[in-house]
């Protein structure tokens, strides 16, 4: 072998390392944890310095929990320049060397000076970034991040979905909804890690912006039972495009998490699925009435299909601490 051989493989093994460093693998601890924080609802406008308290509470909650995947659920940008303001989002993450994924709102390119696919194609430019579009699909943050178990195969799956913005169906008002062609994406890769795991569903968590109806129905029930705060009301399409009901019908998503109420975290079983809001992490560039802004933290188990989740508090404190399967009821912490 001569020199310029030699030196070209060397360039292409440290190549190779530099690009999964820079877009990580995402994997179980050796004592089987692994934990995530879910951002929500940032709005931020990038010269308005009612934006600094969403920055300052994007540093708490990773200095609090450290986590091992931010996961950021839509409404990141709430007034042009849109480029200056993800900066101010993802630096923090970034120069922690966090992995982290995207996922759009309704407000997401609407308010900004940016479209979704320019917003999108930003974020996959960036180091740590772990979602990238699917190809073929009519949306911009959808992805499925796979885990890696103690054993090297996929443990666990978090399904990252894009729910639009406003409805395009005509004589439709409000809001968009998950798409049939999401789904079926969904129904093809869940069906697929299904058989690679000998006929067992993956266990999985939802991650997207704009709940769907479901959670308008669990709010709504005869004796709805909630945890958390719920001071306003479900803001989800008019219409049930059948994510909820594809999960379920595959047994392998175990809740489903969302952003957009900003006065909402609430969590709640519907069929046996955790619904939930992640906590408004946002500053003063919208509405909020909470006490404080913050993150909902989950904390995974591998090889064990279940999860405990909490809301933390920019204040350092943590409350509504739930164990899920079981009973919704409050643990210890």
């Amino acid at each position: 072998m001569n020199r310029k051989t030699i030196l070209f493989n060397v360039f292409v093994v440290v190549f190779a390392f530099s690009v999964a460093a820079q877009h990580p693998e995402l994997k179980f601890h050796s004592d089987g944890s692994f934990k995530i924080l879910q951002l929500t609802d940032l709005h931020i406008k990038a010269l308005d310095t009612l934006s600094n308290r969403a920055i300052r509470n994007i540093n708490r909650m990773l200095d609090y929990e450290k986590p091992d995947l931010v996961v950021i659920t839509g409404d990141l940008i709430f007034a042009a320049p849109g480029e200056p303001g993800l900066r101010m989002i993802l630096e923090p993450i970034i120069s922690r060397k966090l992995p982290f994924a995207v996922t759009w709102g309704n407000h997401d390119n609407n308010d900004c000076d940016m479209t979704r696919r320019e917003m999108q194609d930003y974020v996959e430019r960036q180091p740590y970034n772990v979602g990238f579009r699917v190809d073929g699909l009519n949306a911009e943050s959808v992805f499925k991040l796979p885990i890696k178990g103690s054993d090297g195969k996929t443990s666990f799956v978090l399904w990252v979905m894009d729910s639009g913005a406003y409805s395009r169906i005509q004589g439709v008002e409000g809001y968009d909804f998950i798409s049939y062609e999401q789904i079926e994406w969904y129904n093809r890769e869940s069906r697929a890690l299904r058989e690679a795991n000998d006929g067992f569903p993956v266990p999985a968590l939802a991650f997207y912006h704009i709940p769907v109806r479901e959670f308008d129905d669990a709010s709504r029930a005869e004796h709805p039972k909630w945890i958390g705060h719920k001071l306003e009301h479900v803001g989800c399409s008019l219409l049930n495009s059948g994510f909820f009901t594809a999960t379920l019908l595959n047994g392998d998503v175990m809740g489903h998490f969302c952003g957009h109420e900003h006065d909402s975290d609430f969590v709640t079983l519907w069929h046996g699925i955790m619904l939930g809001y992640g906590r408004f992490s946002g500053g003063n560039t919208v509405y909020n009435n909470l006490d404080y802004n913050g993150g909902r933290v989950f904390l995974l188990k591998d090889g064990v299909r279940e999860f405990d989740t909490y809301v933390r508090l920019s204040n350092g404190d943590i409350i509504e601490r739930v164990h899920y399967p079981g009973l919704l009821q409050k643990v210890n912490n």
